[in-house]
């Protein structure tokens, strides 16, 4: 039986939109059909290396596109209330960035806007559908580490923001949307909240300059049943790295530099993510129970820690 084909938009042409690109053009599920960025060389530049695309002449022009069933925003996250807003208006499906929003007032919108249209609607977060995150919650949830001791999430950078964002690196750098807590840790917040539920931030240590993203950061993520240290930097002749680690009475796992896991002797190999998260959002477009998509309310709440945070 033939499978249905989504057509999909894109907001945003830079880093991220181009990393979905590559993932979208072998994906038997979706056919690229329209793009828009305010960057008009980025926008042309897209559009050239997906045929069959074309540029939107705006945002209007781009969620009124009737061969449109879902639009992917990838623009910053000041952006993105504004965005989804449009794109729900226009009776279309979303997958958003991460984190939705850098302001909780704006998240709060936008699980509303979510709530009231009825849509299908997830935010990025790939660590809601990679093989090795996905396993990480089956051997905690399953018991295999016995009773959790403590959980550590460790992340460094040699500096921010990192070279391959040199072309955004305009708001990356800023205190009012970028930052590694809300670019990086957001994931792992996200991941911690699937594995012990809601969060309080205590102990909060930051340290940055006026006007800049943050070069330090100490916290815990307070859970009901345990708390997950944060211990992340800036600098230092490191190369960058990140892991999540989960200490229990029986054994210890942990989540190494994005999509590597290592349990019980076995550290596996890092597997791309992006199929594994087109195939679920092709579930959640057939309205298949079971994708496992990060909602607007996890959104929310990953939203409501991050800027706990940065509000220290």
């Amino acid at each position: 039986m033939t499978r249905q084909t989504f057509g999909i938009a894109l907001i945003g042409t830079g880093i991220m939109g181009c990393r979905m690109l590559a993932g979208l053009q072998p994906h038997e599920r979706f056919r690229v059909v329209a793009m828009w960025d305010p960057d008009a060389d980025a926008l042309q530049a897209a559009v050239r290396g997906n045929p069959g695309s074309r540029a939107a002449r705006d945002l209007d022009d781009l969620v009124g596109d009737p061969l449109v069933d879902i639009v992917y925003i990838a623009s910053p996250p000041a952006n993105h209330l504004r965005a989804v807003r449009a794109v729900l208006a226009a009776g279309k499906a979303c997958l958003c960035e991460k984190p939705l929003a850098a302001d909780v007032g704006e998240a709060s919108a936008v699980r509303d806007l979510v709530a009231d249209a009825g849509l299908p609607f997830a935010i990025n977060f790939p660590f809601a559908s990679s093989v090795a995150s996905r396993r990480l919650v089956e051997i905690v949830r399953g018991g295999d580490l016995g009773a959790i001791r403590s959980a550590t999430i460790t992340a460094r950078f040699a500096q921010w923001p990192r070279p391959w964002q040199a072309g955004a690196s305009g708001w990356l750098s800023g205190a009012a949307e970028g930052g590694f807590t809300r670019e990086v840790l957001s994931h792992f917040v996200f991941l911690a909240q699937r594995l012990f539920g809601p969060a309080t931030v205590a102990d909060v240590q930051l340290t940055r300059e006026p006007g800049h993203a943050e070069t330090s950061l100490h916290a815990r993520l307070v859970h009901a049943t345990t708390s997950v240290a944060i211990d992340a930097a800036v600098g230092g002749d490191v190369a960058d790295q990140n892991r999540f680690e989960i200490v229990g009475a029986s054994g210890r796992v942990a989540l190494i530099d994005w999509g590597r896991l290592a349990f019980d002797g076995q550290t596996s190999d890092r597997v791309d993510t992006t199929p594994g998260t087109l195939d679920r959002l092709a579930m959640m477009l057939e309205g298949q129970a079971g994708h496992d998509l990060a909602t607007a309310a996890e959104g929310l709440a990953v939203v409501e820690c991050i800027e706990a945070i940065l509000r220290r």
